[in-house]
């Protein structure tokens, strides 16, 4: 599209714009018009994405009413053009063109991620009706952005003391176990992810017939599926840490297939695996990362998160193999009426009842037609998406589902028609090594943690009492600054060789969430804030600590004798 711009003077002797005939400010008083717009528009604490610049009015006057700095993302659909000159850029202001609509959802992971779903979007005048599809892709992406964060901080909420309990217990048996990296490109050959979405029926009979000339991955809850056909997969991927996965796992006894799981996976599920397993690590998790680094000596592959096991199988996958790749039974949304293939534990009809309850909505599916989806759902088929986006697969990949939600990026191909086209001879699986990459007693390890626990409990307890001990309702004195910056840095140091990570995360969010500045704030109330913020956190940081420690504790007592009595 063709766009004329015209610069015109106005009254006040401000510069006013016009694009096609639209006035982008006030053709009397632009600046007294931006100033109103952004008093009225300026949200505290939240990260202002501006559509449009025009001459810079805007842009300005939400620079100016802002009270915390909060961070303004500019984005310009005619930035190249010669008449659109930005000049006297704000502090903590991000300026793009229209290209950056894109994979504008990777921007806003990069500069904004604390602010979660906190975003405010400001269109300039008339840029909706000039830039159509431009603006509604931004909209698109930042509702996205929101629903993806708010699913994922209420799991690390939800999860936090489940998935603390899992590591712990994921210890001993990473102990034995072996890191995939043993396993990094040790294949070339095809591989298939089965997930349990109800158009793995279908798929069922023509993977029976090739089963020996692939590569298997099973994506966790799917293996009943597989099993009740006949069908035992190489590897089964598991990262999910409830109770629910687990009872898919607690009456099988695989004598052939190898597991691959994560340390926040239900330890129980381990248990259902003849053979030596292998561990992955998930980004998300920087400080368990570092921990798995620095204090245990064991280096674990690190994949996107993606939030789903079907999207750790897809990376896994382009780990081991630089052969094809075909995803089936990745719905994504309620096919046929149904939420699972048969022989899932969690397979159940749909009504309206249930459509209801998830917030289900319906979109454009596989073969142009519509099928009912949930936010959930659709926030794993927008990681999925993502997954390709932030690292490109160097293997052919392909969408074999024939069912559910098209995933946008991934060609669809027929699953029959992949079987033909890159399954070709039998396949012979790697089995596990004996030998071990790595080396520890995992209960001697862990009740050497129990001495730090009981240490950084005791530092809490001295860093509330110093934070009572302030003398002044106003100000912190600063004999109290400088003992509460020594234990702080103290508090950090060993938090930073516990495993503790899962029971922060929770605590953190909400200190930062609750304790925000308010308005026009005087220095008692700034004061009482930010005490009040540290009293806080120092609390909720002891519970989490006593719960670690209890967790410890059980773990050391379950599997003392088992580690003694071992010949390794």
């Amino acid at each position: 599209m063709h766009y004329d711009l015209e610069i015109l003077e106005t009254k006040t002797r401000e510069s006013t714009l016009k694009i096609n005939n639209y006035f982008i400010h006030s053709k009397y008083d632009p600046v007294k018009e931006a100033k109103q717009q952004a008093d009225r528009l300026y949200k505290p604490h939240q990260a202002h994405i501006l559509f449009g610049y025009g001459c810079g009015h805007l842009l300005q006057a939400i620079a100016k009413v802002r009270r915390f700095n909060e961070i303004i993302i500019l984005i310009e659909p005619l930035l190249e053009h010669e008449k659109i000159k930005i000049e006297n850029v704000p502090s903590n202001t991000l300026i793009f063109g229209k290209d950056v609509l894109e994979n504008f959802e990777f921007f806003l992971g990069e500069f904004t991620a604390d602010y979660r779903v906190s975003y405010n979007v400001i269109c300039l005048a008339n840029y909706d009706k000039l830039f159509v599809s431009e603006y509604k892709l931004l909209l698109s992406k930042v509702k996205d952005v929101q629903m993806k964060n708010q699913v994922n901080d209420y799991t690390s909420i939800y999860f936090s003391k489940m998935w603390q309990k899992n590591f712990v217990e994921n210890i001993f048996h990473l102990s034995k176990d072996h890191s995939l990296n043993v396993l990094e490109k040790a294949y070339n050959h095809p591989v298939v992810i089965a997930s349990g979405g109800p158009s793995l029926n279908k798929q069922l009979t023509i993977l029976k017939e090739n089963r020996e000339k692939m590569i298997l991955i099973a994506a966790g809850s799917t293996i009943n599926s597989l099993l009740k056909e006949g069908i035992e997969p190489d590897y089964v991927v598991s990262i999910d840490g409830g109770t629910p996965n687990y009872n898919h796992f607690k009456n099988l006894d695989l004598k052939y297939s190898k597991i691959i799981y994560t340390m926040q996976s239900h330890p129980g599920v381990r248990g259902a695996f003849r053979n030596k397993g292998y561990v992955v690590d998930l980004k998300g998790h920087p400080l368990l990362s570092k921990y798995m680094m620095e204090q245990l000596n064991v280096n674990l592959p690190l994949f996107e998160g993606g939030g789903t096991v079907a999207h750790i199988a897809f990376s896994i996958a382009q780990y081991i193999s630089s052969g094809p790749i075909a995803l089936i039974g990745q719905d994504l949304a309620y096919t046929n009426n149904v939420t699972h293939a048969t022989a899932n534990l969690h397979k159940k009809e749909i009504n309206d009842q249930y459509l209801k309850q998830k917030n289900a909505f319906k979109t454009l599916g596989f073969g142009d037609k519509e099928v009912w989806t949930s936010p959930v759902f659709y926030s794993m088929k927008l990681e999925f998406e993502d997954l390709i986006k932030i690292n490109y697969p160097k293997n052919k990949f392909f969408n074999c589902t024939e069912g559910g939600l098209v995933l946008n990026g991934y060609e669809q191909l027929g699953f029959k028609e992949f079987c033909v086209t890159y399954l070709h001879e039998k396949i012979t699986i790697i089995p596990p090594t004996s030998k071990k990459e790595h080396s520890f007693k995992a209960i001697n390890f862990l009740k050497k943690e129990i001495k730090l626990y009981d240490e950084l409990q005791s530092i809490l307890l001295t860093a509330i009492g110093t934070v009572k001990s302030n003398p002044s309702n106003i100000i912190f004195t600063q004999g109290v600054l400088k003992k509460l910056d020594k234990l702080d840095a103290n508090i950090h140091d060993i938090i930073y060789k516990l495993p503790i990570e899962s029971l922060l995360s929770p605590i953190t969010l909400k200190v930062m969430k609750n304790y925000l500045p308010k308005l026009n704030e005087t220095k008692e109330e700034e004061f009482l804030r930010v005490k009040n913020q540290s009293m806080d956190f120092y609390k909720h940081l002891i519970e989490a600590t006593k719960l670690a420690k209890q967790y410890t504790t059980e773990i050391i007592d379950k599997y003392g004798d088992n580690e003694e009595n071992s010949d390794e």
